[in-house]
């Protein structure tokens, strides 16, 4: 892939975007009640989860999409790390602000309990994630990192990837899952 303009990059960007938006609606009207079930979402998948891969993240994506483009890899990589979830996505959810986090745990001696209670107030002691998909070349497999936290001790989420498939994304496989 080369960007040789911001135009080619804008495209790029838009695409990206029109498929995230596709997938994302995709995995909301499968999931029922898992683990987008809550009522609060973060606004960013980095505020409360770390990749669920312990290896080189970027070898990992290449090997589990094929990607060879290390360009295309970097912007995806950037792209997720920089997604903010917003009302458009989830219009029904209450959404969990990184400034929101800062706040109540800088404003505390004990910024875990009175996040703990908070989150018991606003979001029914529960709350969800999702991260940006990361696409290769031609954007029909993704990998996602989707969970939820329900309390001390209470939470899970997976690593998956998904195929466009017949129109369709589809879950093809779970890579990692974790529960607590």
């Amino acid at each position: 892939m080369n960007f040789s303009c911001q135009k080619d990059l804008k495209k790029f960007e838009e695409l990206d975007t029109r498929k995230s938006t596709e997938l994302i609606m995709q995995i909301i009207k499968d999931e029922g009640d898992g683990y987008l079930s809550a009522n609060c979402i973060l606004e960013n998948k980095k505020a409360g989860a770390i990749h669920l891969i312990e290896e080189d993240f970027e070898e990992y994506l290449q090997k589990q999409l094929g990607i060879m483009d290390t360009l295309h890899l970097s912007l995806q990589v950037q792209l997720h790390d920089d997604f903010q979830i917003t009302a458009d996505l989830f219009p029904q959810k209450k959404i969990i602000t990184q400034k929101k986090i800062d706040e109540i745990i800088n404003n505390s001696k004990d910024g875990r309990t009175v996040f703990s209670n908070w989150l018991d107030t606003n979001c029914e002691n529960e709350y969800c994630f999702i991260g940006k998909p990361i696409f290769n070349e031609t954007f029909d497999l993704a990998y996602v990192e989707i969970g939820s936290y329900c309390g001390n001790l209470c939470g899970g989420g997976e690593t998956r990837i998904y195929e466009y498939v017949n129109g369709k994304w589809v879950e093809k496989k779970s890579l990692s899952s974790w529960v607590s």
